[in-house]
């Protein structure tokens, strides 16, 4: 039921230069505005670049990149292709923007502004090197976690061919990095710092969705605000945690959050893992300990068990030492609704 938040992020950039006659108006065109017929060629082309990515189709990726991107891309393509189509296998996605510019002038890397007028607002920075440029930022549609796909074209000659391809974590359950910070915000002031690190934590996971192409305008803030988090809960919560109320005196190590994707059951949830004195093949008496610590945990980390389905636990014989292999014994609680 369980499925871990994703976290992709490969880097296809190069820098592509062709000498061109400048003639006509520079400018940037976006969305609506951008001529008809261009956003017709580019539709068409990202719809051949999903196909291929899902069908895992490298050679039909390969057409439509640029002759030094290609060469740049490598291998690296390839594990772009086949783990784009393994974590996000969507049946179809819906443009969240697109920017049509004209007429670059070679020197310092452009800047692409959003307009919405809300936290939401970001930029996409890079270097354009052709005459025209076509931007498109496309996300999938449909998923628990949806990707954002960074596309970058440049005209040659008459064909249009991508310079910069990037694909990473852009929502969960349509929730993105700015929305996690908002509900991290009033989680803190609440006074519920388990919660406000875990929301904080999934931000930063989704904050950087297109690499260092993206950038979300209040990062900054956000990146402070998250420092501010982690240290006060680093500050108050030094583990491992004993729980001197129950008498085998579990301990928990960690308090993170967890994303379950199942249909029903979609959510972010904190998961707690604790050490246990008890044999994990005694089920019963494990279960019997989870049951005293469901008891007591809304007593040791205020508000983790209010607003909010589940929590998760995981019962261990020893404290993991980053080593694969560790084995543990799992538990749900659930959360009544009021």
């Amino acid at each position: 039921m369980k499925k871990n938040v994703l976290h992709i992020l490969v880097t296809l950039c190069v820098i592509i230069s062709l000498q061109s006659c400048h003639t006509g108006t520079p400018g940037v065109w976006v969305n609506g505005d951008i001529n008809s017929d261009i956003k017709k060629q580019i539709t068409a082309l990202n719809q051949k670049l999903f196909k291929a990515i899902m069908a895992r189709d490298a050679n039909g990726v390969k057409a439509l990149l640029s002759p030094k991107l290609l060469q740049k891309a490598g291998k690296k393509l390839d594990t772009l292709i086949y783990t784009s189509a393994q974590n996000f296998q969507a049946k179809d996605y819906e443009v969240l923007d697109e920017y049509y510019t004209k007429y670059h002038v070679k020197g310092p890397p452009d800047t692409l502004l959003s307009n919405k007028g809300n936290i939401s607002d970001y930029m996409v920075s890079y270097k354009a090197m052709n005459a025209e440029m076509y931007t498109s930022l496309l996300v999938t549609k449909d998923l628990p976690v949806n990707g954002l796909m960074l596309v970058v074209y440049g005209k040659y000659g008459n064909e249009w061919k991508i310079n910069v391809l990037q694909i990473g974590e852009y929502s969960i359950n349509n929730k993105t990095a700015p929305d996690y910070y908002k509900m991290s915000k009033e989680e803190y002031g609440k006074g519920n710092l388990v919660d406000a690190t875990d929301l904080i934590i999934i931000t930063s996971q989704l904050a950087n969705p297109a690499g260092d192409f993206f950038k979300y305008i209040h990062e900054d803030t956000m990146r402070i605000f998250s420092a501010t988090i982690l240290n006060e809960a680093n500050n108050r919560f030094s583990f491992p945690v004993v729980i001197d109320k129950i008498t085998t005196k579990p301990q928990i190590f960690s308090v993170e959050p967890q994303f379950i994707g199942e249909a029903g059951h979609e959510g972010i949830f904190p998961l707690i893992k604790y050490k246990s004195a008890i044999k994990l093949t005694d089920s019963v008496a494990l279960k019997a300990e989870n049951n005293a610590i469901q008891q007591v945990i809304g007593s040791m980390f205020k508000g983790i068990d209010q607003n909010k389905k589940y929590i998760l636990y995981q019962a261990f014989d020893q404290i993991p030492n980053g080593k694969p292999g560790v084995k543990h014994y799992g538990f749900i609680q659930n959360i009544k609704q009021n």
